[in-house]
């Protein structure tokens, strides 16, 4: 534990470094200098303080490492790119009240980054009235898919896609039953989940929710139902890893499975061997992967800021910054809202090259990607394509 604290607390001073650069940190409450006149604000309400504070800090690393170095190259048409981060705590009122704010005072051209289909329920009425552009959600969340909105546009496969991609791959394996735990964060419900499974000729043999249950409960009704593998749909690091190690300490031999956000780097990490085995769907690419393009590009960035570990929330929050980059020069020296979604719309594989992460948008397609791989956990935490 104090090893991962000490490598938090690394990453941490990694990000405050940026601060003379393109991110600035600030808490709800907090009245500071604005951007200069001429740059181009991006607002972002976050957890920076509660349970996803480690997704949200991930995401922010790579997004800035971007960002300060597109700066450093004289930022768009020679206007500089500021990131406006608040802590929102995952709080919905607060997520709102910082919207508000980051939108009719910091005047922020578009939003981006937003981790939590919680925050997003909140502040997608006012998004959609303000009609100001939604930038790559970290989250796969239904609401943020459909029904379609012109202003979200996300960057990231669905977990509906994340999990159509997986179960079928369970029963060729012979993996045939089974078990959920859910901490209702928005992922897919047990309608939907008994929907896909069945899909994939898999038996549904249990469905936990709840985040304040007993773990050691919940893991005597998972383990009554004898699963195969037991899919964790909790983004709370805490709860998936006292959950890992109460169902092997009750002798559970199976595999776990979770989504791309659900098993950050830092749960691997913590779980160590107990995670070995588990599998993971992911939705960018192996960032260890240097000969694809796009993560040697990530990497060789990453590393001239002086940050030597990579991970795939990291990965993400680089690729997003760069794909909304794109589409704020092609919105033009003025850039307004709506330009900017206008440019947004016109930018696809035909005429935006990000090798080995294609972007697909249209008027009537604002998920830009569905790519989905998959991992493993090997010894020691690591995890391995």
């Amino acid at each position: 534990m104090q090893k991962r604290a000490q490598h938090q607390s690394r990453h941490l001073g990694a990000i405050v470094i940026f601060l003379l650069g393109a991110l600035t940190f600030r808490p709800a409450s907090a009245v500071d200098e604005r951007p200069p006149d001429n740059a181009i604000v991006i607002g972002q309400s976050t957890d920076l303080s509660g349970i996803y504070s480690q997704v949200s800090r991930q995401f922010i690393l790579g997004a800035n490492v971007y960002f300060t170095q597109l700066n450093a190259r004289g930022g768009i048409q020679g206007r500089p790119v500021r990131l406006l981060t608040m802590d929102d705590k995952n709080n919905p009122e607060l997520a709102l009240k910082n919207t508000e704010e980051l939108v009719n005072e910091q005047k922020a051209l578009t939003l981006f980054g937003y981790v939590s289909a919680k925050t997003a329920a909140a502040v997608l009425p006012f998004i959609t009235a303000q009609r100001i552009p939604y930038f790559a959600p970290v989250s796969g969340a239904k609401l943020l898919y459909a029904p379609f909105n012109r202003h979200i546009f996300t960057i990231r496969a669905s977990y509906v896609d994340e999990y159509r991609h997986l179960l079928p791959r369970f029963a060729q394996i012979g993996l045939k039953r089974v078990a959920i735990f859910n901490d209702t964060a928005g992922l897919p419900h047990r309608a939907l989940m008994q929907s896909l499974t069945a899909e994939a000729n898999i038996q549904l043999v249990s469905f936990e929710s709840g985040l304040g249950m007993d773990v050691g409960k919940t893991a005597d009704n998972l383990l009554q139902s004898k699963p195969d593998v037991v899919m964790l749909m909790s983004i709370s690091n805490d709860l998936s890893s006292s959950l890992i190690k109460s169902l092997r300490s009750k002798g559970y031999l199976g595999y776990f499975y979770c989504a791309s956000l659900v098993c950050s780097p830092l749960l691997t990490d913590e779980l160590e061997n107990a995670a070995t085995g588990m599998l993971i769907t992911q939705i960018v690419p192996f960032p260890w992967k240097a000969a694809l393009p796009i993560v040697g590009e990530y990497q060789k960035a990453m590393t001239k800021a002086g940050i030597k570990k990579f991970n795939y929330l990291s990965l993400e929050g680089y690729i997003a910054a760069k794909v909304l980059s794109e589409g704020l020069v092609r919105a033009g020296p003025h850039a307004t809202r709506e330009k900017l979604i206008a440019a947004l719309e016109n930018l696809n594989g035909k005429n935006y090259k990000n090798d080995g992460y294609p972007i697909n948008f249209s008027s009537t397609n604002h998920q830009g990607s569905t790519y989905v791989d998959l991992t493993t956990v090997g010894k020691a935490g690591v995890i391995v394509n």
